[in-house]
């Protein structure tokens, strides 16, 4: 039984080596040096900044991410349309700041900030669309 099971897996490897062009044992090789780089790095960052720092600049750079929410999961409103906050200065920094009238500005320079919608009439389903 040992012997089949080494022969499908010496059979896999072949296949693999034939298609892709490469052996298996490089990539990991590179997998483990891009995260030993990313583990590396982080430390080193980690070391000069301090782990608050890096913290503080992840939680940043997940709202920059995430700027492009739907309006209604940012601000809790029932039925408006999902798309991104803008500014005419910066482009799309991120979430924005809003003032006591409730007008967004922009979280870099102060601007006003402009909501440009997402016209989901025309979209169709990436996924399961019929057709």
């Amino acid at each position: 039984m040992a012997t089949h099971t080494r022969k499908v897996h010496t059979d896999q490897i072949s296949f693999f080596e034939t298609y892709m062009g490469l052996k298996p044992r490089v990539l990991v090789i590179f997998a483990a040096s891009i995260a030993g780089a990313a583990l590396v790095s982080t430390a080193v960052y980690w070391g000069i900044f301090g782990f608050r720092h890096w913290n503080k600049e992840v939680t940043v750079a997940g709202r920059i991410l995430t700027a492009a929410a739907p309006l209604q999961a940012v601000q809790g409103q029932v039925g408006a349309l999902p798309g991104q906050y803008v500014c005419p200065v910066h482009g799309a920094v991120g979430l924005p700041r809003f003032n006591a009238a409730g007008t967004p500005l922009c979280p870099v320079g102060g601007e006003v900030m402009q909501f440009r919608s997402l016209d989901t009439a025309g979209l169709t389903q990436a996924a399961f669309a019929g057709g």
